[in-house]
């Protein structure tokens, strides 16, 4: 079924123990998550991500009695599709024994869903990418959480920043509040940098991967897609990002992106953000985020600058950084 008519069952408080969730949109199926265990209640929870899942391990779960005598629930997110008997099987479990709960939410292709799909009968919910205005009324309510005061206008304005990816979006609004101001355009421009750039998302993996990035700089920075500041700030945005991964995985031994960022990142991407975080040490992230910062100061303070040739000096002395 589509979303609107999962929302009148959702309002109705009485929704099927077994649930699946697929579609284009991340924030909505994580939305979903939180108001589907919400209305489930407490019980014991067995969560398997990714490539975390295990078959035998899930069904001894769904087969047992609850040791405190209230609900099995199981959570399933996962980017692969198990074989389908396998999840005919589960969602037998829950039919047979109504302690069971089990919501399994697909990050893989829509096409390998559908499967899936028919071992749910009709208890499985899809969603889409949300249109612009849609895409503003799920900004403004996250908004309103936070007592964020910012425009429908500027808030399609975010939107098309990060490329209209709305959980990147949403993302932002809490920085956006430490504002503690109506939110402008201006904000916007200044404040945000748009993480759905696939160019410039390119250009940072390329950089921090130590490949050949002189020709590509020279590209970007000529087609006006972003100033030295900007990309300045892109790369320590980055380089944070990855640093949050390294101190999460040394202290739980795994990632979880939505915890580490405050959003999901697409399965395949999360990994390799980890991969590439687990190999720098904590002195390379000080060395480099030191190098960052003193081009910002000096392409802040000195209006004499040969701007490119600074730019790619400071890069390659990044990929040095990097080395050692």
């Amino acid at each position: 079924m589509y979303k609107k008519d999962f929302d009148l069952i959702l309002a109705s408080k009485n929704i099927p123990r077994a649930l699946f969730l697929y579609g284009a949109c991340d924030y909505q199926l994580s939305l979903l998550e939180g108001e589907i265990l919400a209305l489930w209640g407490g019980g014991e929870m067995l969560k398997f991500y990714f490539d975390e899942y295990d078959f035998k391990g899930a069904k001894a779960y769904l087969s047992q009695a609850s040791l405190f005598g209230d609900k099995n629930i199981m959570l399933l997110k996962l980017e692969k599709a198990p074989a389908q008997k396998e999840v005919e099987e589960l969602v037998e479990l829950c039919k047979k024994n109504d302690i069971n709960h089990l919501l399994f939410i697909f990050y893989g292709e829509d096409a390998k869903a559908k499967d899936i799909t028919k071992a749910f009968g009709k208890s499985f919910v899809r969603v889409f990418k949300p249109n612009p205005s849609e895409a503003v009324k799920f900004l403004s309510n996250e908004a309103k959480k936070i007592n964020l005061n910012i425009s429908g206008f500027v808030l399609q304005n975010l939107y098309a920043v990060q490329n209209e990816n709305l959980s990147l979006a949403v993302s932002e609004l809490a920085k956006l509040s430490l504002l503690n101001r109506e939110v402008s355009n201006i904000d916007i421009d200044n404040l945000i940098f748009g993480m759905g750039n696939i160019e410039l998302e390119t250009f940072v993996t390329k950089l921090l991967n130590g490949d050949k990035i002189t020709a590509m700089y020279k590209t970007i920075s000529q087609n006006g897609v972003i100033d030295e500041i900007k990309l300045i700030n892109a790369i320590q945005s980055h380089l944070f990002g990855l640093f949050l991964f390294h101190s999460y995985i040394k202290i739980n031994g795994s990632f979880d992106a939505e915890k580490i960022l405050g959003h999901p990142l697409p399965p395949q991407l999360a990994k390799q953000r980890s991969e590439t975080a687990m190999r720098l040490k904590p002195k390379t992230f000080a060395k480099l985020l030191k190098t960052l910062t003193n081009a910002e100061y000096a392409l802040k303070t000195n209006s004499n600058l040969d701007k490119e040739s600074y730019m790619i000096s400071t890069l390659i002395e990044v990929q040095e950084c990097l080395k050692g």
